[in-house]
């Protein structure tokens, strides 16, 4: 469906003259990913206005994209297929957001960013076949995870130390992509 929607709006765009027919691969890929990306925003705000969660939402997106980003991991065989687990984990977020026990994030917190940091320095980042990284890029994606993890870190203990519930949002996310970035090592 996204793909003969993307493929629409490139043959639209060619007829009209906006767009040269040669590059016709490379846009209609461009408009697939700007779609998937719309689609993906919108079920984020729909989980958010249905569980009444918007500070976590956002906040897991905000913590969870960029290092996911830079650690690589395991990735869904469609875009359908990622669009559903990425709102399966939002709903779960948002579930284990509001029947934590408040003290419960006292232990989790430190551990889960203790954790995350020792598997993001030991294994991000982690190739996919659709994402393979030359040695140079694997080296610098090596060097960004492991400071936007630190980034992340501060922050989130920064939060605990003022006993935000906001802190064990950002320690869920990280939960989160280490499960993805062992599962992505381990299929690798």
């Amino acid at each position: 469906m996204i793909r003969n929607l993307a493929e629409r709006i490139v043959e639209w765009q060619i007829k009209k003259h906006s767009l040269p027919d040669e590059d016709r691969g490379l846009y209609q890929y461009a408009y697939e990913v700007l779609l998937n990306q719309v689609i993906n925003v919108l079920i984020a705000i729909l989980i958010a206005v249905l569980f009444h969660a918007p500070m976590p939402v956002f906040l897991f997106l905000a913590s969870y994209i960029p290092l996911r980003s830079y650690c690589g991991g395991h990735h869904a065989r469609t875009n359908g297929g990622c669009t559903a687990v990425s709102a399966v984990l939002l709903c779960i977020i948002c579930v284990i957001y509001r029947i934590l026990p408040s003290n419960a994030g006292v232990i989790m917190q430190p551990v889960s960013y203790i954790i995350s940091g020792l598997l993001i320095i030991r294994f991000a980042p982690v190739e996919n076949v659709n994402k393979p990284l030359a040695e140079e890029e694997r080296v610098r994606y090596r060097k960004i995870s492991r400071y936007i993890w630190f980034g992340e870190s501060l922050v989130g203990m920064s939060l605990f130390f003022i006993k935000s519930p906001a802190g064990v949002v950002i320690a869920l996310s990280h939960t989160v992509l280490c499960v993805m970035l062992y599962w992505g090592k381990v299929i690798n």
